[in-house]
C-alpha cells in the first residue's frame, strides 16, 4: 500500500504552474493558491480545480457556484504565499490589483492569463472536491512575463526552451 507520505513524495516531482483560485459570494472574495488544476476540454472550454473542503475557498466556490483559475507570473511569488497562507493576512487582496469579468470572481490584474468559469459539476474526492468548470471569460496578458512554477515543494523560474 502507498502511503501518503509516499505519494507526497512522488508528487513533489511533478512541476506546475502556480495558480491562485479567487471566488465571490454576494459581497465576500476569498481565494488560494493552488497546483491542483489542470484543462479538462477544449470543445466546450473545460477545467478542474480540486479544492480543500476545509479551505473557506472551498465553501464559498460551493455556494456561488463560480471560480476564477489565475496564472503567476515569477514576480507574484509574494502574492502565492499570501494566497497559501504562510504569510497570515486578514485581507489576502490586500494591495492586489483586481477586476470582476463574466462571473464576478476576482481576476488579479497582475496574472499572466486567467480563466473565469462557472461550476458545471462537483465530485467527492475524499477531503477535497473536484470542481469542473465551463469557461465562461478568459485572457493572456499581453507581453513576456515568466510563469511561477512549483516543484518538489519550492518556487522556480520556467528555464530555457530545449
Amino acid at each position: 500500500m502507498v502511503t501518503a507520505e509516499v505519494f507526497k513524495r512522488v508528487m513533489r516531482c511533478w512541476a506546475s504552474t502556480v495558480t491562485i483560485i479567487t471566488t465571490r459570494h454576494n459581497d465576500v472574495i476569498h481565494g488560494l493558491t493552488a497546483t491542483a488544476f489542470s484543462p479538462l476540454n477544449a470543445n466546450p472550454p473545460q477545467v478542474l480545480v480540486c479544492i480543500y473542503k476545509q479551505a473557506r475557498t472551498h465553501a464559498l466556490v460551493e455556494q456561488s457556484g463560480v471560480f476564477c483559475v489565475n496564472f503567476l507570473s515569477t514576480a507574484m511569488l509574494s502574492v502565492s504565499d499570501r494566497f497559501a497562507g504562510r504569510h497570515p493576512a486578514e485581507d489576502r487582496f490586500q494591495g492586489v490589483r483586481f477586476r470582476a469579468e463574466a462571473t464576478g470572481a476576482p481576476v488579479l490584474s497582475d496574472a499572466i492569463a486567467y480563466l473565469d468559469c462557472r461550476v458545471a459539476r462537483a465530485l467527492d474526492a475524499g477531503e477535497h472536491t473536484v470542481f469542473i468548470g465551463d469557461v465562461v471569460a478568459a485572457d493572456v496578458q499581453e507581453g513576456t512575463q515568466t510563469p511561477l512554477l512549483y516543484f518538489n515543494g519550492a518556487y522556480f523560474a520556467l528555464g530555457e526552451k530545449l
